[in-house]
């Protein structure tokens, strides 16, 4: 992305952009060790994109450049679209004994092991 572009965007659209980039980046370094990336430059590309980002937001901080205040192009219709989220019923909570889900632990084996290893010097 190029920094002229970066320029034109508000700063909340700057600072979605970088939430993105971090998830893509994240998603892609996750991806990595387990098989081959399409585009292993993508990550390369990420980092330098989000240090573009990173330089434009501390320029305007400082007072070296100004971004824009509101997007022009998306009208204020964000209050008014806003909809209620639909309710969701309450989650039943399943209860389980703990000898169905879980293994038996490792001290408990080893305590087995130590009385075992007893009864035989005895």
């Amino acid at each position: 992305m190029k920094a002229s572009e970066l320029r034109s965007m508000t700063r909340e659209e700057l600072d979605h952009e970088v939430r993105e980039l971090r998830e893509e980046e994240f998603r892609l370094r996750l991806r990595r060790p387990t098989e081959e990336l399409p585009n292993a430059l993508r990550l390369r590309a990420i980092r330098h994109d989000i240090a573009r980002i990173q330089t434009i937001l501390r320029e305007d901080k400082l007072g070296l450049i100004s971004l824009p205040k509101k997007s022009q192009k998306e009208p204020e219709k964000k209050e008014t679209e806003k909809k209620a989220p639909a309710e969701k019923p309450p989650a039943k909570k399943q209860t389980s004994t703990a000898s169905e889900t879980s293994a038996p632990r490792k001290g408990a084996a080893k305590s087995k092991s130590v009385k075992r290893s007893r009864e035989k010097e005895k």
